[in-house]
């Protein structure tokens, strides 16, 4: 699969579709400002006063239908340019989704005329479809007038022609791969169709670039894959994503949510997480009976899972524990067993659990052509907030069913995965005007009710909206597939995916949206500060929580997330959470696991869990952090799995990070590391670790020192009272920096006059905190907050502010020894245990244990210690970039 040309297709075929949409838009006298006026000519006819063109009949209507549509998305207020915007948007993604969902069918010829829409078999540029449209089905179901046009224009050689006629089959097409592919090929609305221009003769355009790309790579029989359709949308999705994280500090718009988040799953982290959650779930029923003389591995082997971790190695009472929780899922059928990707995006992990699930119900002797409708109807479950990544699921999963079952299409079969409903229409008074019938009329009110209020704002909370004791099954007594009005429609929509909230799973698999709180909107934010406390820093980590949810307490659930939950202390609640439950193992990406994501700003790491806990279970971890591409990844992962030896495959017991301050999820450290931590004396025993003040706009309220007349400048300061006795304006201020032991760092100045009032009321400032004023100015063992290496820490005499990146520690008991400590080796490695991310908190460093030795030790590191600070304010001085220069060395 040549992912260049992909890309290259993706990027270019929004661009030149948004163009089209929006050329065919100024040519109805639509801009994003406000629409054209008109003028009224006879019945059925008006002229656009700004570019004078005419339109009559059908598109006169058509055009009053897409100011209407453009006004229910807010034209006709200030958000007029995102209404017009995302109109477009929707349109060209509507035709490029069916434009490659039709370039699947043709090559695997799959589509129900058997005739090629946008290529020809035998090379040419004319398509099949056209060259026979005479002799279709197509041609005979259209009306006489039609078939007159279309004779019409096949006699005309003109490109207008061309382009009319092939148009107009072009949709023709998409109308009738309505009754195959319904939740696809939507039936197109009125405006749709207006803003429709495709042509097959341009050599520039979205056809030609999409025959670029080889026939193989949508060939099912070639070694193509369904999951082109899953690049396809992560590629279209490249300017819209750039252009949120361009934003500044906006909120990130509920429209926008989806390309902010979504992130392609490489193929082998999917099959790692497919295999070792749905694929342990049946390795366990089989390993429950006692006839089994198979190994796990022997298993996993013979279905060819070549990254399945096997159970490691257990003590007796585990393994006990695992034997009886096997005995009791033993007995399960392969139909009854559920899987959910409630962010599943474009579908990438729910294909391959279908080709996993096919491969056990071949195990249990069924035919493929039953087993892919049992699938499809009985297995998977999905989810996502967005619409066209939804159609693509859709679509794939159908594609995976056509393969096996030639018919399916034709079956009216629907996978069982939604976009979440955002309700903005029904509510109390709505309800009482749908007539639907229930067995319980009263109960089913109340749980309508219960619903559309769910739902409102479901484009930003998707999966994460959460049902109980709604009574689903008389709810669906109620839902009547025929002669339905809008509202039931939405109605019945909102029953469906509320059932899959509701209802629990024994497998869950999801790379979920990666989203900060400062991301969020007043919406998002405030619901997830609500419903998930412990993990409201990032989405991932509330979808971890709401995963867990959704499983049976027997099941597995394995995701992919960035590994900040592992160590940072803003996820330790939610890691005392994960700690109550089982890891049965993980794979630590690091950096680098995504093809399309250089640098080290994302570090992932993906994971299997059980929500049951079993007290002392063996976790096996691979340690990939430290190789540096995702292939190489992969590559060592392979190694490890298979011969199960390698130095970075660790197995510990999840119950020591419970010992270890902060409970990180530190596997590669030993025992006597662990234990460690067990020692009393810690910083926050010996002195008073505190986070400076924030200043806010620090290019209006800090210079460097030399930036300043050094009169202004208040040195040898004592206390926070200091400030107004000088009449200062600029003081010494301690803003962390680069890595430096013993002393330095002095480069900064703070305009702290009159006790900051300027930082305070200027109006220049809206993100300051003036906090601890106690402690300026006090003598300190301080370090830099954020490191790109090895931890350092210095002494620092009376006379300067902390910043919050220069944090500090007051009042410290032995402080020439404590600073000693915190600059050794062991010392480092014993905070990366804590806080691998260089991220050093004012907490990771309080729980730091300290070492007492003998009395003669502690006086020779004193003396050391004292030493290097002499030597380093001596090195610090020696250079113009300190206030105490005198001279260089050298002179």
């Amino acid at each position: 699969m040549d992912k260049k040309l992909i890309k290259t297709f993706a990027i270019e075929a929004r661009v030149k579709l948004r163009e089209s949409v929006m050329s065919k838009l100024a040519n109805l006298g639509i801009t994003d400002e406000k629409p054209s006026e008109i003028t009224e000519i006879g019945n059925d006819t008006i002229k656009i006063n700004d570019n004078n063109e005419r339109l009559t009949g059908n598109d006169v209507k058509n055009r009053a239908k897409l100011i209407e549509e453009l006004n229910k998305r807010g034209y006709q207020t200030e958000k007029h340019k995102i209404a017009y915007d995302t109109l477009v948007e929707e349109v060209a993604y509507t035709w490029f989704n069916r434009l490659i969902a039709i370039r699947f069918m043709e090559v695997n010829d799959y589509l129900p005329e058997r005739e090629r829409v946008l290529s020809s078999e035998s090379g040419i540029k004319q398509p099949d479809i056209i060259t026979h449209l005479l002799d279709t089905e197509m041609y005979a179901e259209f009306d006489l007038a039609t078939k007159e046009r279309v004779t019409e224009l096949l006699s005309d050689s003109s490109a207008d022609a061309v382009d009319e006629l092939y148009q107009l089959v072009f949709i023709k097409q998409c109308n009738n791969l309505n009754q195959q592919l319904p939740d696809l090929f939507e039936k197109i609305d009125d405006y749709t169709e207006l803003l429709f221009t495709i042509s097959y003769i341009d050599d520039n355009g979205v056809i030609a670039l999409l025959l670029n790309i080889p026939e193989d790579a949508f060939n099912v029989d070639e070694g193509g894959q369904v999951e082109i359709i899953g690049w396809m949308y992560q590629y279209y999705n490249t300017e819209p994503k750039d252009k949120v994280f361009a934003r500044g500090s906006r909120k990130i718009r509920a429209d926008e949510i989806p390309a902010a988040t979504q992130l392609f799953t490489p193929d082998w982290i999917v099959r790692y997480m497919v295999e070792n959650s749905l694929g342990r779930y049946y390795i366990d029923q089989k390993m429950a009976n006692p006839n089994e003389i198979r190994t796990e591995k022997e298993i996993a082997d013979e279905f060819n899972w070549q990254y399945y971790l096997p159970t490691a190695e257990q003590p007796e009472d585990v393994q006990l524990q695992i034997q009886d929780e096997r005995q009791a899922k033993s007995d399960f059928a392969l139909q009854e067993l559920k899987l959910i990707d409630p962010s599943m995006g474009s579908g990438h992990i729910l294909v391959y659990a279908f080709d996993v699930f096919m491969q056990l119900y071949e195990a249990e002797g069924q035919s493929p052509r039953t087993a892919a409708e049992l699938i499809l109807e009985n297995n998977l479950f999905g989810l996502d907030i967005d619409q066209r990544a939804f159609q693509l699921a859709y679509f794939a999963l159908m594609m995976k069913g056509r393969q096996y079952s030639r018919r399916i299409l034709s079956k009216q079969l629907r996978p069982n995965i939604y976009a979440v409903p955002n309700n903005s229409e029904i509510g109390e008074a709505e309800l009482q005007l749908v007539q639907m019938q229930f067995n319980n009329q009263k109960k089913a009110q109340q749980d309508l009710l219960t619903l559309v209020e769910g739902f409102k704002n479901g484009a930003e909370l998707g999966s994460l909206i959460k049902f109980e004791g709604l009574d689903f099954e008389n709810l669906k007594s109620g839902l009547n597939n025929t002669n339905i009005s809008f509202f039931e429609q939405s109605i019945k929509e909102m029953i469906l995916v509320g059932e899959l909230l509701q209802q629990q799973y024994e497998i869950g698999i999801t790379n979920p949206p990666y989203m900060g709180s400062s991301g969020m909107d007043k919406i998002l934010s405030g619901y997830v500060k609500k419903i998930y406390p412990d993990s409201k820093s990032d989405l991932f980590g509330v979808f971890i929580e709401r995963l867990e949810e959704m499983i049976k307490s027997t099941g597995y659930y394995a995701m992919i997330t960035q590994h900040a939950w592992m160590f940072l202390s803003s996820f330790e609640k939610l890691r005392i959470k994960i700690n109550q439950q089982t890891i049965i193992n993980m794979a630590h990406l690091g950096t680098r696991a995504f093809e399309e994501i250089g640098g080290e700003v994302v570090q992932t790491t993906s994971f299997v869990l059980t929500p049951k806990k079993y007290k002392h279970y063996n976790a096996s971890y691979l340690r990939l952090v430290n190789f540096e591409n995702h292939k190489l990844k992969e590559i060592k992962a392979l190694e490890a799995i298979t011969d199960g030896l390698e130095d970075y495959l660790f197995k510990t017991a999840q119950d020591n990070f419970q010992k270890i301050p902060g409970q990180p999820i530190s596997y590669w450290v030993s025992e006597s590391v662990v234990n460690d931590f067990s020692i009393d004396d810690t910083i926050q025993k010996l002195g008073d670790a505190r986070q400076g003040l924030i200043p806010g706009n620090t290019n209006v309220f800090l210079r460097l020192w030399h930036e300043v007349s050094i009169d202004k400048v208040g040195f040898n300061n004592h206390k926070y009272s200091d400030i107004l006795r000088d009449q200062k304006k600029w003081f010494p201020y301690n803003k962390g920096g680069a890595f430096r032991r013993w002393y330095g760092n002095l480069e900064y100045l703070i305009n702290m006059e009159n006790n900051g009032y300027d930082i305070q009321f200027s109006g220049l400032n809206n993100n300051y905190r003036l906090r601890e004023s106690r402690l300026y100015f006090k003598e300190v063992l301080t370090w830099s907050k954020i490191s790109s290496g090895i931890f350092s820490m210095r002494y620092l005499p009376e006379g300067t502010i902390f910043d919050i990146a220069g944090c500090s520690v007051f009042n410290v008991e032995d402080k020439y020894y404590v600073l000693g400590a915190m600059n050794s080796k062991s010392m480092s490695y014993l905070l990366g245990v804590i806080s691998p991310t260089l991220n050093y908190e004012v907490d990771h460093i309080n729980k730091l244990p300290i070492i007492f030795s003998t009395e003669e030790t502690k006086k020779s590191v004193r003396t050391f210690v004292k030493s290097n600070i002499s030597n380093s304010i001596l090195d610090w001085n020696s250079f113009e970039t300190s206030w105490e220069f005198k001279k260089h060395p050298f002179i």
